[in-house]
């Protein structure tokens, strides 16, 4: 008589309830922390739930005439700390004015200007692994590079060349408008770390001015061209540099469907949680794919992972592993980040066992896209069960420079995703 002894199985787990990742590095809500440097103390930072960025605004207006002292920019250099500590990804802007008051008080003479770019990109390639976007080049109300008396073709190429070639293209700069970029450079290839932030998003149909009207057929290189010509001009931008700013509300509402696609084609990845209070409080009341606009906002901004399919091929003396993974996002996410396989046997009741990693890395993965991650492992290192015990598979996601978590856009342990048991 035969007798047939089954092999190990795998059962793919039931997937877990939808949840929004909202602590994910390097993506989602904002809000701003403003410091002057000439003031010896200052308030120490606190984090909210459901926000890994911040932006910090330094003025430096009282210093515009005259070189920064070692004193304001050690100030500079505690304060980021102090957010550092926090596990805050940081959203960097240096300023004049933040009354709106921008060509009274910017310097006098653009070389001071300069100097100030020169004074603190050591501090900027100091905090670089901690700095998501720096934003502006000092002049404009708020640095928001408008109201400036240096906003001429050559003062704009001046600056972002000196600003690349003093941060050594270790720090992504975004600039205010697309139009400036054409200004200052021509037509070609975009600069690597390069980018745009919009402080007038959804405003108007021009973005408050961000973009024009007229179409690339009839607007020359050097002028604002119509919103969509202008997301197709950035696309390149924002592959390498993330979008993102502030939501401003419109004379003429958007609808949800509106919002979402506008956001979505722009590859937004960031946006201000206080500022519009009131367009966000009209988001918390609109419905839109079964939540709030705004908590479906917070869940698409930047990247949103979600699997999609699990596989694993339990072999001999090793185990196949493919996973299918999707991002949701309306952007990308920008730093290496690693898919790792952990096995743990009889559910909670013992720790996580790494296995290794999976090939290939999710940086850049577009908005809309899905990658197919692949590992082979020895069985030798899943802690193999005893006879009728069930090992579990686990995925979980790490950036690459400082380990931090990337949670799937599903319930999880800590980022640790069951992908299914081997029996």
């Amino acid at each position: 008589m035969l007798s047939f002894i089954k092999g190990p199985k795998f059962t793919p787990a039931d997937p877990t309830k939808p949840v929004d990742p909202a602590d994910n590095p390097g993506r989602g809500w904002y809000r701003i922390y403003t410091y002057r440097l000439e003031e010896e103390t200052w308030e120490e930072p606190v984090r909210y739930a459901g926000e890994s960025l911040a932006l910090v605004l330094f003025n430096v207006g009282a210093y515009k005439d005259e070189d920064l002292s070692s004193k304001a920019l050690d100030r500079m250099d505690g304060i980021l700390q102090c957010f550092e500590q926090l596990g805050f990804d940081l959203i960097l802007r240096i300023c004049y004015d933040t009354e709106g008051k921008g060509m009274v008080r910017e310097p006098s003479l653009f070389s001071h200007v300069k100097k100030h770019v020169s004074q603190i990109a050591p501090l900027l390639k100091k905090h670089a692994d901690s700095i998501y976007v720096y934003q502006g080049l000092l002049i404009g109300s708020w640095g928001e590079m408008h109201d400036s008396k240096f906003l001429s073709a050559q003062c704009l190429r001046e600056l972002m060349e000196l600003f690349m070639r003093e941060t050594e293209g270790k720090v992504r700069l975004a600039i205010r408008k697309p139009v400036q970029y054409r200004l200052a450079f021509q037509e070609g290839e975009p600069k690597e770390s390069v980018g745009f932030f919009n402080d007038g998003l959804l405003g108007s149909p021009s973005h408050l001015g961000t973009f024009g009207s007229e179409i690339v057929g009839k607007a020359d290189w050097k002028e604002a061209w119509s919103p969509e010509e202008e997301a197709s001009f950035m696309a390149p931008f924002t592959e390498k540099v993330p979008y993102g700013g502030e939501a401003i509300d419109a004379t003429v509402p958007l609808s949800a469907e509106q919002v979402a696609g506008e956001l979505r084609s722009l590859g937004t990845c960031y946006l201000n949680s206080t500022h519009d209070a009131v367009l966000l409080a009209k988001w918390k009341e609109l419905p839109y794919g079964g939540q709030s606009l705004y908590d479906y906002v917070g869940r698409h901004l930047g990247y949103c992972f979600d699997l999609q399919e699990a596989d694993c091929k339990v072999k001999k003396d090793e185990l196949r592993i493919t996973l299918k993974i999707d991002n949701q996002g309306f952007g990308t996410i920008y730093d290496d980040a690693d898919a790792w396989v952990f096995t743990r046997r009889n559910g909670q009741a013992s720790d996580f066992i790494k296995m290794g990693k999976l090939e290939g890395n999710l940086r850049g993965m577009p908005a809309g896209s899905h990658a197919e991650l692949r590992g082979t492992f020895s069985r030798e290192c899943t802690a193999e069960p005893e006879k009728e015990e069930a090992l579990f598979l686990y995925v979980r996601i790490l950036r690459r420079r400082d380990g931090k978590v990337i949670s799937f856009a599903r319930e999880s342990e800590d980022g640790y995703l069951l992908l299914g048991t081997i029996k």
